[in-house]
């Protein structure tokens, strides 16, 4: 049984989500954390009146509530608002370069689909800023990344339902299956796997309150499984970076485990995951060569390619979005490396700019995991972390980045790692004030003890 059957469900709660935004905009939140991954269903909402707007509406329901109850600057505490605006505002620049240089009209109606594709980007980027506005409270963050596990299972779960029966002794292509993640492809869902994995793997502690002690590790298997049988060798790549960076600032037993699943992966792993992972090479002419599959060798020439036409436009790029235009190698209208399509559309001012971004991202983490007295801000600060290193190795594979259906629940997550900072900002701030006013009476209870 798949997911179709929530489709009636998801519209009704859709209104009543935005409505119920305005009083409490953390309702609004939870819909999106939820609906964002499951890219097939939202697509069936057309049917519905305003069905392709659902998305639309529910965030501007939250806009609304955050606004309504707004009761100081929201985003001045905010420590990445400054990096993603500029990010933002010089991706909006460079669509108009693009469109200069296609010589394609002006970017200023939704029918141009370049301007849709920003917009897109942009809301992406603006959603950890609705998050850490909307969610204010430790109950309402842990309420948020339950609604997260809730979502990514239905992901996995959709895609085990589909694939469980399947004969997966022996590789073939027409096992691989984008599940809910529709137009992302196959590895998009990978991608997707290989960063909640990883979340999932740097988060469990002992320590956790229950429902996420039991609830993580049901997930976690859940993601393995959809990473396993998604057949992505870049997210087999993410997925060991990520374990890495766990084992080696955290969990030394993980750096163990990996050596164990790497010598013994020939007699580990299903036949079809090593099969995949094999077919990386091929024999060669000769006895002693091998070289790279069709698949890599065609990524490879891509990227060549993408490289020549940089030098051409080396400081700014081509423009936002303009590489598939322009009808370049082999047809492919993409670089198979999101770092080099914004290296070619962007130019070294777009790539430098993006780079600060993950670096921000992934450092607040990183920090929060280093410096929270909380157990539970302290393991999504590492999960995070490692999500982020999930997120650095799938780019270089492809374009993982731009897709909401992949990133959504990354731009949530990073709204609740800084609203946890900021909680532990104020709980630290409270105790101090506590401890010096203990201090302050304990010294005047001296003085008349004295007198």
């Amino acid at each position: 049984m798949n997911l179709d059957f929530l489709v009636p469900l998801l519209y009704p709660v859709a209104i009543v989500a935005s409505l119920l935004s305005f009083r409490s905009p953390q309702i609004g939140i939870y819909y999106l954390i939820f609906i964002f991954p499951l890219q097939t269903l939202r697509y069936q909402l057309r049917d519905y009146p305003l069905g392709a707007s659902v998305i639309d509406i529910v965030l501007l329901g939250v806009i609304i509530g955050i606004l309504l109850r707004r009761r100081a600057p929201l985003f001045s505490d905010f420590p990445v608002r400054g990096i993603l605006l500029v990010f933002i505002f010089y991706l909006y620049v460079s669509l108009w370069s693009g469109a200069a240089l296609l010589n394609r009209g002006w970017p200023l109606t939704s029918a141009d689909y370049r301007l849709s594709d920003w917009k897109n980007i942009a809301e992406l980027c603006l959603l950890c800023f609705f998050a850490f506005a909307a969610i204010k409270t430790e109950q309402q963050i842990r309420c948020a990344f339950l609604t997260l596990l809730l979502s990514f299972f239905a992901v996995s779960y959709d895609f085990y339902q589909t694939v469980h029966l399947e004969d997966f002794s022996h590789y073939s292509y027409t096992l691989r299956y984008a599940g809910v993640m529709g137009y992302a492809g196959v590895n998009g869902l990978a991608a997707f796997e290989a960063q909640t994995s990883l979340l999932l793997l740097g988060i469990y502690r002992k320590h956790l309150p229950k429902p996420l002690k039991w609830a993580i590790p049901i997930v976690f298997v859940a993601c393995l499984y959809g990473l396993l049988f998604t057949f992505s060798r870049g997210a087999y790549m993410a997925f060991c970076a990520g374990m890495l960076f766990i084992g080696l600032v955290h969990r030394r037993a993980l750096l163990v485990l990996g050596i164990v699943l790497l010598l013994g992966s020939p007699f580990l792993l299903p036949g079809a995951v090593t099969d995949r992972i094999g077919g990386t090479y091929s024999q060669g002419e000769g006895l002693s060569e091998a070289t790279f599959d069709n698949s890599t060798m065609e990524r490879m020439i891509i990227w060549q390619d993408a490289w020549e036409l940089w030098k051409s436009y080396p400081l700014r790029g081509t423009g936002f979005d303009t590489y598939r235009l322009l009808h370049r190698s082999l047809g492919f209208g993409d670089t198979h490396n999101f770092y080099l399509k914004v290296l070619v559309e962007e130019g070294l001012i777009g790539l430098l700019i993006f780079l600060a971004v993950l670096w921000k991202m992934f450092d607040i983490a990183y920090e929060l995991f280093q410096s929270s007295p909380d157990p539970f801000h302290s393991a999504l600060g590492l999960g995070f972390a490692a999500c982020m290193v999930g997120v650095l190795v799938v780019n270089f594979f492809g374009d993982r980045w731009s897709y909401q259906q992949i990133n959504s629940s990354l731009w949530i997550l990073l709204g609740l790692v800084c609203r946890a900072r900021l909680l532990d900002a104020k709980n630290n701030g409270e105790k101090e004030r506590e401890m010096r006013l203990a201090e302050t009476e304990r010294v005047d209870d001296a003085s008349l003890s004295t007198a």
